[in-house]
């Protein structure tokens, strides 16, 4: 399985990586993400995890 450089690897949606898109910065770059949500993907699929996701992982938390 592998997963677009512009999709979450959660949900599959675009996770709107800047970097990805060709700009300086990436809005994931200016928020928190628990160490845990990294653990619900496989290294070989680690890409920006979308705002959505974050977000539903954070209030389940």
């Amino acid at each position: 399985m592998t997963v677009e450089e512009n999709n979450c690897p959660l949900c599959g949606k675009g996770n709107h990586c800047g970097i990805a898109n060709g700009q300086k910065d990436c809005w994931c770059m200016t928020v928190y993400f628990p160490e845990e949500i990294f653990q619900a993907v496989p290294q070989e699929l680690r890409k920006c995890i979308c705002q959505k996701c974050l977000d539903t992982y954070k209030n389940t938390k």
